[in-house]
């Protein structure tokens, strides 16, 4: 089944009690959002460590880049492509699944509020969802 895509006019009011910190591996998001999230009663919402439920929940039509990314064996993955082949396809640098974490979001109540954090939280796909730029 083909998911419908929300307009972020739609999405930016359903999703104003979230806050998003992202950025790359290694940057420390999660150490300082568990941080955040226990000083100001946010619920943490770990993107990253969905990745296997949405996984399971995707399918190639939706999702291609990923599938073909897991259809592939270590080497293929790691070794036998160049660079640039590699940042073009991997579904994470291209955005493929941030639709399965807006789902997420969604499906969360607003209480408390959340704070959302992980490596696929980039920014092209997160500022057309904010209520607010702060």
């Amino acid at each position: 089944m083909r998911r419908q895509s929300l307009a972020p006019d739609l999405l930016r009011p359903r999703l104003r009690h979230v806050s998003w910190i992202g950025g790359g591996r290694g940057a420390g998001k999660s150490t300082i959002a568990r941080r955040l999230a226990a000083d100001h009663a946010f619920r943490l919402y770990s993107c990253d460590a969905d990745l296997s439920a949405h996984v399971a929940r995707s399918n190639p039509s939706d999702h291609p880049l990923l599938h073909a990314f897991l259809a592939m064996d270590m080497d293929d993955r790691w070794v036998n492509r160049q660079p640039s082949v590699m940042l073009k396809t991997f579904p994470g640098f291209q955005g493929e699944g941030f639709d399965l974490i807006v789902e997420d979001l969604l499906a969360l109540p607003e209480e408390p509020p959340i704070l959302a954090e992980g490596f696929r939280l980039l920014p092209r796909l997160v500022p057309p969802l904010l209520s607010r730029a702060n």
